[in-house]
């Protein structure tokens, strides 16, 4: 079983509450906005928990969008049921969007660590050549090197 950050469980929190209360404020305002619009306020909650959690939390706020989406903003109201095909597409792009945005986010996560990571062996590279070019014994170097 794997093993949650703090911050992996609260982003897990934040997926499954975060599109619910969202959606929830945006009943008011269902008849007068275009889904479209109420689609893509959804999708700044998904690509904030993406970017704050792991691809899990990512996938899990795009399902809780698109179904808080059918539930709350599509007709008819209350019900896990769309009617109208534009609907259903925007949800569709909803869960879609999402589920890229999660990717893309994680990927960019382990590009930072790589990115990270060959930062600090660029710099011990390069304090190795700065202690060869100012010492007179290689065995300085050698034991620099052997130490990193």
């Amino acid at each position: 079983m794997a093993e949650y950050s703090l911050r992996d469980c609260i982003a897990l929190a934040a997926a499954l509450v975060g599109p619910l209360l969202v959606a929830l404020a945006m009943m008011p305002f269902r008849t007068d906005q275009s889904n479209t619009n109420l689609a893509l306020i959804l999708v700044v909650v998904v690509v904030a928990v993406s970017a704050m959690g792991n691809r899990f939390a990512g996938a899990l706020a795009a399902l809780s969008a698109a179904a808080w989406f059918d539930f709350f903003l599509t007709q008819p109201y209350q019900r896990f049921t769309i009617s109208d095909t534009e609907d259903i597409e925007t949800a569709v792009l909803l869960l879609v969007v999402g589920l890229i945005v999660s990717q893309l986010s994680a990927r960019a996560r382990r590009l930072r660590v790589i990115a990270v990571t060959d930062a600090g062996y660029l710099a011990k590279i390069h304090d190795t050549a700065q202690l060869a070019q100012s010492t007179t014994s290689p065995d300085a170097v050698v034991d620099q090197v052997r130490a990193r």
